[in-house]
C-alpha cells in the first residue's frame, strides 16, 4: 500500500495524493475513535472503565514481552485490497483504506502493542479510549507522509529500499518506545 500511494502512483491513476492521504487520515482517526471507543464504552458498562494503573502497566509488559521474544501477534493475515486503487475514486480508496488500517483488526496485527492498547481502552473508559483510538489511527497514517516526494520511478525505488533496510531498526525503535512507555508509567504508578 505504501508503495502505491505515492504522488507518482496517484498522478498515474488521475488522482491526488494530497486528496488520498487526507480521506486516509480522516478514515484512520474515525476507525480509530470508534473502534478503541467501543470497548470504553464496555468497560463502562460492566464497571471496569477505572482500573488500577497497574493493569496498563502490565499489559504494556506482557505485549513487550511477547514482542521482544518475536511471538506473531494474532490476527488476520490480509493487507487492503491493492485492486482498489484502479477501481475506485482516489478519495474512496483513502477513506477505504484508512478505515481498515485504523480500526487496527482489520488487516496485519504486526505487534501485540495492538492488543495492549485495545485491552487499556477497556478499562480507560469511552473519553480517555477514544483519544487511545484516534491517536493510534493518526500513528498508522503518519508514514503515509514518507511518500511525499516519490516522483519519479527511481525515487519509489529508493524510497522502498530505505524502508526495507531499516525494517531492523524499526523493530529496535519499536522496543525502545515500548520500554519508554513502561519505564514513564511504572514510575508514575503507585
Amino acid at each position: 500500500m505504501l508503495s502505491s500511494i505515492t504522488p507518482l502512483g496517484q498522478r498515474g491513476r488521475g488522482g491526488s495524493w494530497a486528496r488520498t492521504v487526507f480521506a486516509f487520515w480522516i478514515g484512520a482517526i474515525v476507525a480509530g475513535g470508534a473502534v478503541f471507543g467501543l470497548p470504553g464504552l464496555f468497560g463502562e458498562a460492566v464497571g471496569v472503565s477505572s482500573l488500577n494503573p497497574w493493569y496498563a502497566f502490565a499489559v504494556l509488559c506482557l505485549a513487550f514481552a511477547l514482542d521482544l521474544a518475536k511471538v506473531h501477534a494474532p490476527g488476520p493475515r490480509r493487507q487492503v485490497d491493492e485492486d482498489w486503487l484502479g477501481r475506485y475514486r482516489d478519495w474512496v480508496t483513502g477513506l477505504g483504506f484508512g478505515l481498515q488500517l485504523g480500526s487496527g483488526f482489520a488487516t496485519i496485527i504486526p505487534t501485540f502493542g495492538t492488543w495492549a492498547l485495545y485491552l487499556i481502552a477497556l478499562g480507560a473508559g469511552v473519553p480517555t479510549a477514544v483519544w487511545i483510538g484516534v491517536g493510534f489511527g493518526v500513528g498508522r497514517s503518519l508514514l503515509l507522509l514518507t511518500t511525499r516526494f516519490v516522483r519519479s520511478p527511481s525515487a519509489l525505488a529508493e524510497t522502498m529500499r530505505r524502508f526495507t533496510s531499516a525494517e531492523n531498526l524499526s523493530r529496535w525503535a519499536s522496543i525502545a518506545g515500548y520500554a519508554v512507555v513502561i519505564l514513564v508509567l511504572g514510575a508514575n504508578v503507585t
